[in-house]
């Protein structure tokens, strides 16, 4: 499979990239090195890849750059790009929307207009539910965070494109 995985540079994203490789797929990676994490960390997370057979790396914004062509020829996306951290959220509200939600929703728009694509995994996180995170998906999403806020509508997002438009999506909280 030719797989598109975004925040390839990240931690989860980069050993994302490698398991894939490991089970012979072809991936693309995404990333914008947004400046969360220093890029130099990014770069090592992503130096071992660079040098794999079926890993292409792109220096991509959501948010701005042209979406289609990342998605040319993608049987499943792994949409890990967020800009990350509770804290952040309340002073820089604007990046997080724009990070979280403006990108997700472009990708989205344009992979459901993808005739061969088999899956959309958006990837989550446990703050969705704010104080009430339990780990097993039960409670209600009630964010306490900007952050959060902006995680939940970006899945909000993601379902609306399923239910009405067909995106093939699997949605996954990561809970740390």
């Amino acid at each position: 499979m030719n797989i598109l995985v975004t925040g390839a540079a990240g931690f989860i994203g980069s050993h994302l990239c490698r398991r894939l490789l490991s089970l012979g797929h072809t991936v693309t990676g995404v990333d914008c090195f947004v400046p969360y994490y220093p890029r130099v960390v990014k770069e090592l997370n992503l130096s071992p890849l660079r040098q794999q057979r079926g890993f292409t790396f792109i220096n991509s914004d959501l948010r701005t750059d042209p979406i289609e062509p990342l998605l040319a020829e993608c049987d499943a996306v792994f949409h890990l790009a967020a800009m990350a951290g509770l804290p952040k959220s309340w002073t820089e509200f604007d990046l997080y929307e724009s990070c979280n939600v403006t990108a997700t929703q472009r990708l989205a728009a344009v992979a459901c207009r993808c005739p061969d694509l088999r899956k959309f995994v958006y990837v989550s996180t446990s703050s969705v539910y704010g104080k009430y995170a339990s780990g097993d998906g039960s409670p209600p999403t009630r964010p306490i965070s900007p952050y959060g806020v902006t995680k939940l509508a970006a899945e909000q997002l993601c379902r609306a494109y399923a239910d009405e438009i067909g995106l093939p999506l699997v949605t996954l909280r990561y809970f740390s």
